[in-house]
């Protein structure tokens, strides 16, 4: 009978660099959950590092101010956000099926976007972490993280009519939270959708629109 022990592999040790990594995903996965879940104004520094299980002198190690760490999380969401987005456009995508995906993502990431920019408006110091962030940032230039070979590709400048694309649906997500006939913001946004067809796919009718 073998009474010989089993042998144990040693658990190999992290590096300092991947431990440091780790701590910051952990940071920045605590604290978006906490914008998500109490809202800025009560994502505390305790709360964040008990979710994260990690001290406050580690907390400050890797993000010596709040904002630092409220600008880092915001950052990596929205880059994997346009990530996202960039999968469920399907190449050679009209612009009308184009533009309905970019609604979709952009109602479910209304709710912590709204927070945090309700947050830049009031904190200067916040707005001008997350104004150098974009420098440094792919998300910040307004060519990238956009689906490639699309019809909006055959407008003059597609970067451009991406960003007005965003510019107007964030603002319809805005209308929505107060308008009356509910049913207006999508007639609008079908009108868009008619206009910007006829932009770039060539003229097509119009819908007349019933008035509301």
């Amino acid at each position: 009978m073998n009474n010989a022990a089993p042998s144990i592999t040693p658990r190999a040790t992290r590096t300092q660099h991947e431990r440091s990594t780790a701590a910051r995903g952990a940071l920045i996965n605590a604290t978006l959950a906490c914008l998500a879940e109490v809202g800025l104004a009560k994502a505390s520094i305790s709360e964040i590092c008990q979710r994260a299980g990690l001290s406050r002198g580690a907390l400050l190690h890797h993000f010596p101010h709040k904002n630092e760490l409220l600008v880092a999380a915001y950052v990596a969401w929205i880059s994997g956000k346009l990530d996202a987005l960039e999968q469920r456009i399907e190449t050679g995508a009209s612009v009308r099926d184009e533009v309905r995906v970019w609604r979709a993502q952009m109602r479910e990431t209304f709710p912590m976007t709204q927070e945090f920019y309700g947050a830049l408006r009031s904190d200067a110091d916040l707005r001008e972490r997350f104004n150098a962030a974009l420098l440094t940032h792919s998300i910040g230039d307004d060519m990238s993280h956009h689906p490639a070979n699309t019809r909006i590709d055959q407008s003059p400048v597609p970067w451009l009519t991406r960003y007005v694309i965003a510019c107007f649906i964030r603002g319809l997500c805005l209308q929505e939270l107060f308008v009356r006939d509910a049913s207006v913001p999508d007639q609008a946004f079908e009108h868009f959708i008619e206009m910007l067809s006829t932009h770039i796919e060539g003229p097509l009718a119009l819908k007349p629109l019933p008035m509301p």
